[in-house]
């Protein structure tokens, strides 16, 4: 049997041609040219609960052409939103083929009624307790229109994922993932509602076992933390990074703000080799962070940025900072504010995107009861590029706004200011015992 594991190619990181162009030659946007890619170690999760006589194919085609003309068996797609339509159509060449076909992955769980009709099966949630079942049905020709998950998978039971098939790709990150559910349940994200706001991790030697098969693979590889939160379990995260440490590793990950009230916490992330953490600051502007997610955390810790900033890049770890822009408190005066901020706490990057009105978030519900849900194509939903009329200011304004806020971030200026700030720290920090 030969399985070919496919993920479609995304649309440029915007449709905006000004964007792009500014994407592809500005020096400061090296970072996301270089690193904020990679391949998600979905399909290769997939791969590990294959049986080894099965003959495997991984095709990203991010970086290669998929050949139609080969003879698969059976042809396993994964694809968020803004892949959507290319799964689709993918899906509909190898079809014509009378080649079967699996759609998996975040879109088909959310819109499992849409992804049939254009496969010939759909994985909804979690393929540990999915994908054994779905290959032993496709062996004796009675492969089910769905396969939905009934309950969470534990962690400790997942495999490692099959990071061998990234061998002869060229990847500057490889990422893992340690642990699945988010507590906040944000209202423009659907990961609550996907994977679930319980906390569940792996153990300890699973991550670290992981880690060192990838730095056999991809020894000089930067280790990408896939988790929504990798710190939100303070005690779990500890044990972690204090095995980390050893790995002598470089990584990012994703955290929210309140990792910076524990400096031993911080103190220890650095140690283990965390170049920047992602964090969601999502908006600077009070009344658009109050009721952004049912406990209104996000709201209440506003008074914390500046002071948790400090103190995270303070102990040398840069913080890239995850922004939106199209609420409904925003006007055209949000984007002046915004670059302030980002450049006067001196933030090591940002990524500053349109409120975006993904499938099943209380954002698209509700902005589809106003009307102001744009008829655009699943492609244009990069989080660069607009989907909804925004309530203070027009289309072309946030789209237009969005763009002028990334060109101060990273203007050469704001580099040279942002690189003498971090050699101060970085300085300081020499100088102190160990």
């Amino acid at each position: 049997m030969k399985i070919a594991l496919v993920s479609p190619k995304s649309p440029p990181l915007s449709r905006n041609v000004e964007f792009q162009d500014f994407l592809k030659h500005s020096p400061e946007m090296e970072f996301y040219r270089q690193y904020w890619s990679g391949l998600g170690s979905g399909l290769l999760v997939i791969g590990a609960l294959t049986p080894n006589n099965v003959e495997l194919e991984l095709i990203d085609e991010g970086i290669e052409e998929i050949d139609f003309s080969q003879g698969y068996d059976l042809v396993a797609i994964t694809a968020v939103t803004q892949q959507a339509n290319r799964a689709y159509e993918i899906a509909r060449r190898f079809r014509e083929k009378n080649i079967r076909v699996v759609l998996g992955g975040i879109h088909a769980t959310i819109l499992p009624d849409e992804a049939k009709l254009y496969a010939d099966s759909v994985v909804v949630g979690e393929a540990e307790n999915l994908w054994p079942k779905l290959l032993d049905d496709f062996r004796h020709n009675r492969l089910s229109p769905i396969y939905a998950s009934q309950q969470e998978v534990d962690l400790k039971e997942s495999p490692i994922p099959r990071y061998e098939l990234l061998e002869e790709k060229p990847c500057k990150i490889v990422w893992v993932q340690a642990t699945r559910g988010c507590p906040h349940d944000c209202s423009f994200c659907c990961a609550s509602r996907v994977y679930g706001s319980k906390y569940r991790h792996k153990s300890i030697d699973q991550v670290i076992h992981e880690i060192n098969k990838i730095r056999q693979i991809k020894k000089h590889a930067l280790i990408g933390f896939a988790d929504d939160n990798l710190l939100c379990d303070k005690g779990y995260s500890r044990q972690l990074l204090e095995k980390v440490v050893g790995l002598k590793i470089k990584w990012i990950g994703q955290s929210d703000i309140s990792v910076a009230d524990d400096n031993d916490l911080l103190r220890l992330v650095k140690k283990s080799g965390c170049v920047a953490l992602l964090i969601g600051f999502e908006s600077i502007i009070e009344d658009n962070l109050r009721g952004l997610d049912s406990s209104n955390w996000k709201f209440k810790h506003l008074k914390n940025y500046v002071e948790g900033i400090r103190a995270i890049q303070g102990n040398g770890i840069g913080i890239i900072g995850t922004f939106i822009v199209g609420f409904d408190n925003d006007d055209i005066s949000v984007f002046n504010k915004l670059a302030a901020f980002i450049i006067d706490n001196h933030l090591a990057g940002a990524q500053i995107a349109a409120l975006t009105p993904f499938p099943h978030t209380e954002v698209r519900k509700n902005l589809l009861t106003e009307g102001r849900v744009l008829n655009t194509l699943w492609e244009n939903y990069t989080l660069y590029d607009v989907n909804i009329k925004p309530k203070k200011m027009s289309p072309h304004e946030l789209e237009k706004g969005i763009l002028d806020t990334f060109k101060k971030v990273y203007s050469p200026g704001a580099a040279i200011e942002k690189g003498s700030y971090f050699k101060s720290i970085f300085s300081e920090l020499h100088q102190k015992p160990k």
